[in-house]
């Protein structure tokens, strides 16, 4: 059976994201106990004698979404082949679907970024919004991988929202497409160089290392990583990303049931040690508040902003059929100073409230200034 790819990340279920982190973990122990006896017997019975004809597979399934449900983790979860699909399309840095980061909140799926030129952009949804019900069913409380069933779909199939903003509800039909998304967006702004980093894909990384190059040698007089809404990404793509601006040193620790505290330290791919300012707020997770908090404990960048999200669990993706992929946590990331980050996120030096709602961009006007002349 095959195993997911390590990642740190935000899990986008086809087109759907929420705050979490990953990586590839062991196999299932072998069923050989009496308790694993009692098991099976009790298989054999259901599918003998239930009045209603259940089939091994489901009876497994089962099995194992009650196994899941045993281990009282927020985060663990039973995927099924276009679940898991769709975190590999994310990882590869191409979904289908309708282009939107989202976060769950009680009233419904709130949206902490779209995708530039993507189908909700072009229907418009913007950053900030809440989708409150779709395809006809309330998003109320519904968790961002339940709501993914939802929005798969087939490349140019429509989906009905209703959408909710600053108190008045519409209703959008957006059309899914197959979008690329760009890990990275990169400007001069006001001579300083801004970088927005918006998920830990595959090479971003590398892109993020190229965009800072060219900045700097156009003479950026500093730098502005922007984390806001980047809910997480691969896990060697994190570190690359923290190796980019650390001279060395702790990146991270990791602490797992049973084992001595390991960490994860910084190469060779430092960039320098220009002015550097991170832009971080609630919905900056993963393995995003990793890289925020190596580069503040590390003395290496001010953050500006709000607190993050507070997802500093480690989880294991598996596949443990053909049908059948699962996640569970398995450690948990610390600051390199040894903060927890689960639960508690991480807290910015400058305090500056969320952009949403507000004209312009008060959060990176404050970045400027913070990075100064």
């Amino acid at each position: 059976m095959n195993q997911v790819r390590p990642v740190f990340i935000g899990a986008l279920i086809v087109t759907v994201l929420a705050a979490g982190t990953f990586v590839a973990g062991t196999r299932l122990g072998d069923p050989r106990s009496s308790d694993w006896d009692v098991l099976e017997e009790t298989a054999d019975e259901l599918r003998r004698e239930a009045a209603r004809s259940v089939s091994e597979r489901e009876l497994v399934r089962a099995a194992i979404e009650g196994m899941l449900t045993v281990l009282d983790d927020p985060y663990a979860a039973s995927l099924d082949p276009d679940q898991a699909d769709g975190v590999r399309d994310l990882i590869d840095g191409s979904i289908i679907g309708i282009g939107v980061w989202l976060r769950e909140s009680p009233q419904g799926l709130r949206v902490t970024g779209v995708v530039e030129g993507g189908p909700a952009q072009r229907a418009g949804l913007a950053e900030g919004d809440v989708i409150v019900e779709a395809e006809g069913r309330s998003m109320e409380d519904v968790s961002v991988s339940d709501a993914a069933a939802v929005f798969t779909g087939k490349a140019g199939s429509r989906m009905e929202l209703v959408v909710e903003r600053e108190g008045e509800t519409r209703t959008v039909r957006v059309e899914r497409a197959r979008i690329e998304i760009p890990d990275v967006e990169a400007r001069m702004i006001d001579g300083a160089g801004y970088a927005r980093l918006r998920q830990f894909g595959r090479g971003a990384a590398d892109e993020l290392g190229e965009a800072v190059r060219d900045l700097l040698e156009r003479g950026a007089r500093g730098m502005v990583l922007d984390l806001r809404g980047n809910a997480g990404g691969l896990a060697d793509e994190a570190f690359g990303v923290a190796d980019l601006f650390l001279d060395g040193g702790v990146v991270a620790r990791i602490r797992e049931r049973g084992e001595p505290e390991r960490t994860e330290r910084a190469g060779h791919e430092h960039l320098g040690s220009f002015p550097l300012v991170v832009l971080v707020n609630g919905d900056t997770a993963s393995a995003s508040e990793l890289v925020a908090g190596a580069l503040q404990d590390r003395d290496r960048a001010t953050l500006v902003g709000s607190t993050t999200f507070g997802k500093g669990s480690v989880l294991t993706v598996h596949e443990v059929s053909d049908d059948t992929t699962i996640q569970y946590t398995t450690a948990f990331f610390f600051t390199p100073d040894g903060h927890a980050i689960e639960g508690q996120g991480v807290s910015p030096d400058v305090e500056v409230e969320s952009s949403r709602g507000q004209d312009g961009d008060p959060q990176l006007d404050r970045a400027l200034r913070v990075l100064g002349p």
